[in-house]
């Protein structure tokens, strides 16, 4: 089934695909998806539509522009080197009185826990690695891409009911020489060479969709208002594997490691435009019910909506 699907996909676009002396277009039915310019001196890719992506490279000027929304990040090659330069399209700034969510856009959180029961290892062989789940903070992070958002507002638009979808990505680095392995009736520490081992981790991807409501405030800064949301956020369990990376090795492995299916986080946030702070904690614990320890995850961190 799927390599029908995938076959048809692929006609789809061979079908609408059209090409010019300096333009080629990939239509998906009579919607454009991509659009290629070839000139002479530069080649301009653009994916969607005018809040989409673009990327025009300028050999001229050995410069290439990446266009995410409102941002262009500028790669130049210049003669003491390769740079980044980041501009942002300024928006009006008389205020319209609409309301803007914040929910899609770019999270980066770092995870720990503010419950955690091991009692199920006790009087077993690995009751002696004691709270193996101990995190290396740095390296255990979460990174949230929100590309969807839908807000149902009120007649003054002061607040609004806002859900959507989003993907997540965490991480939870060991700080023992540790990784997991499963059974049928649990997971289990198992001790690593500590010779050339650089990070051991659980990685968790999930499915997400909140359910928020968001406050716009009275005070401003400039055009932005201070505006404030909170709620849940479900999570469906998409994918997880282990990690262990030497210096000149590395091994992955893929399972559910036990890990409830679903989840659901209660949220917290304040921000001013396109930057806020938030906390996330879970009220599921990690893993199923007498698989694994009883862990609860806490989330702080910062985000980057409408970007």
């Amino acid at each position: 089934m799927k390599q029908l699907i995938t076959l048809l996909l692929c006609s789809v676009l061979v079908l609408n695909l059209s090409a010019q002396t300096d333009t080629t277009e990939i239509k998906v039915m009579k919607k454009n998806v991509v659009t290629v310019v070839e000139g002479h001196d530069k080649v301009h890719v653009k994916v969607g539509n005018d809040r989409g992506v673009e990327v025009i490279t300028d050999d001229w000027g050995d410069t290439t522009h990446v266009r995410v929304g409102r941002r262009t990040f500028k790669v130049i090659e210049g003669d003491n080197g390769t740079y980044v330069k980041v501009e942002k399209e300024v928006k009006n700034k008389n205020w319209t009185g609409s309301f803007n969510a914040h929910w899609a856009g770019l999270e980066v959180g770092m995870n720990m826990f503010y419950k955690s029961d091991y009692s199920m290892y006790n009087g077993t062989e690995y009751e002696e690695f004691g709270e193996y789940f101990d995190l290396n903070p740095g390296k255990s992070l979460t990174w949230n891409l929100n590309f969807a958002e839908w807000a149902f507002k009120n007649e003054r638009k002061t607040f609004a009911v806002v859900t959507g979808l989003g993907i997540s990505f965490s991480d939870y680095t060991f700080d023992q020489n540790i990784t997991i392995k499963k059974d049928n009736d649990m997971i289990y520490p198992d001790n690593l060479n500590s010779d050339g081992l650089q990070k051991s981790k659980l990685h968790v991807t999930y499915l997400t969709a909140p359910l928020l409501l968001e406050i716009k405030t009275p005070l401003r800064m400039g055009s932005s208002k201070l505006y404030i949301a909170g709620g849940v956020i479900g999570g469906l369990h998409i994918g997880s594997h282990t990690k262990v990376k030497y210096k000149k090795d590395k091994d992955k492995t893929k399972g559910n490691y036990h890990l409830n299916s679903f989840k659901y986080d209660v949220t917290g946030r304040i921000g001013f435009g396109d930057f806020c702070v938030f906390a996330n904690y879970s009220m599921t614990s990690l893993f199923k019910n007498g698989k694994g320890p009883e862990l609860f995850p806490l989330m702080v961190g910062i985000s980057f909506p409408n970007i």
